[in-house]
């Protein structure tokens, strides 16, 4: 009885564990700690970024220098991971970029507990805090300067305080920089090996974010439909692949233009090849979405080629059967026509790498083609064409 007595009295034990308040204020707590100390990371890899940034611009010393770095400070409140992650960072960004001119020396001395004897007694402390006994270790590892990186919380401001002293007992600043960016920005994960002002960053991570490169190169796959004029004559679908580039016209997206080449075959049929141009407006908002498609309309042309015996449903007349003859015996003789096109679409795309269009086209040079229909005929315009396509866009 006592065995399941147990049983039963566990399962409430953990129902009561979850219920408590101060456990439940404890967890949240710990979680809200744990996505600010990712922000302040990030963003202390951002002011870092800036700094190394701008000793790239000019550099704090001429000449390649050796450095200690003496300390680095993190708020108060966080372990010293964060710290070593922080050292990680910045070590990085100096190898990667030695046109700083700084070059870091190993200084054991500096964090570790060191005893030094003087005139005024012996005193007990971290290296970094005594500046005869910093001195002596920049002498030991052949630095003459050392580097300070404070970071401090500020209201919604993380601050940066950099500093480069000369290794004497009064530690003379040689260098100063402070530096401070709001917690609420986004940093801009720089790449250490590449390093970019923080305005060009992000204009490369919004471009990133949402396809804003000037240039796309799309690949279309699509079909076009003609309907019969009359039952004796009928014309295939044509499937078509073309290739092209588009270009942004504006920072937003909010106009395209493009122009491709397309070319179609049919066995026995036809070859068929396309030049085209198409301007686009979207409409679905004021700039490209990252969360939902985006819906464009456009407006176009095209010049079309056919060669081949479906040709001839193009042609105004009916060909006779002496000129069927002809063809079909021989292949040098097979008819070709072109006809220009006027476009009208709506292209639904998908962060600029996927669409679907539908479009309808008006071609006016077979209005009285023996073997093309209308689909809709309003006198001044008439529908010739319906046509889709999926896109591809690189």
């Amino acid at each position: 009885m006592k065995v399941w007595a147990l049983l039963f009295l566990i399962p409430s034990f953990a129902l009561a564990a979850e219920l408590d308040p101060k456990e439940s204020q404890r967890e949240q707590l710990e979680k809200l700690r744990t996505e600010v100390a990712g922000q302040i990371q990030l963003q202390a890899y951002d002011l870092l970024d800036e700094l190394v940034f701008g000793w790239i611009q000019q550099a704090p010393f001429a000449l390649q220098t050796n450095v200690v770095l003496a300390d680095v400070s993190v708020p108060v409140g966080f372990s010293s991971g964060l710290q070593a992650l922080i050292e990680n960072h910045f070590n990085t960004l100096l190898i990667k970029n030695p046109q700083t001119h700084l070059t870091l020396t190993h200084c054991p001395e500096c964090t570790s507990l060191v005893v030094h004897s003087g005139s005024k007694g012996t005193i007990v402390a971290r290296g970094f805090d005594q500046p005869e006994a910093l001195a002596t270790a920049g002498k030991i590892s052949g630095s003459k300067h050392a580097l300070f990186l404070d970071f401090e919380v500020e209201g919604s401001s993380l601050v940066l305080r950099a500093r480069i002293t000369s290794l004497e007992a009064d530690l003379p600043i040689v260098y100063a920089r402070t530096l401070s960016t709001l917690n609420t920005s986004a940093a801009m994960l720089r790449d250490p090996e590449h390093l970019k002002s923080a305005e060009d960053a992000r204009k490369e991570y919004l471009d990133a974010l949402e396809g804003r490169g000037i240039f796309l190169v799309p690949i279309r796959l699509g079909v076009r439909v003609f309907t019969p004029r009359n039952q004796s004559i009928v014309i295939t679908p044509f499937v078509w692949l073309s290739v092209g580039i588009e270009a942004s016209l504006t920072q937003a997206r909010a106009w395209t233009a493009s122009f491709s080449a397309g070319f179609s075959w049919a066995p026995e049929l036809h070859v068929g090849w396309e030049a085209q141009a198409r301007i686009a407006r979207l409409i679905s908002g004021s700039t490209v979405s990252l969360t939902r498609p985006d819906l464009y309309a456009f407006f176009g042309g095209a010049v079309v080629n056919v060669y081949g015996r479906e040709a001839l449903a193009f042609r105004r007349n009916i060909p006779t059967i002496e000129e069927l003859t002809i063809i079909f015996r021989d292949r040098a003789s097979e008819p070709s026509f072109t006809y220009g096109t006027i476009q009208l679409g709506a292209e639904l795309r998908v962060k600029n790498r996927v669409s679907v269009i539908l479009f309808i086209e008006s071609a006016p040079g077979i209005n009285d083609a023996e073997g093309v229909g209308k689909f809709l005929d309003l006198g001044i315009l008439s529908i010739h064409t319906i046509g889709v396509e999926a896109s591809f866009c690189f």
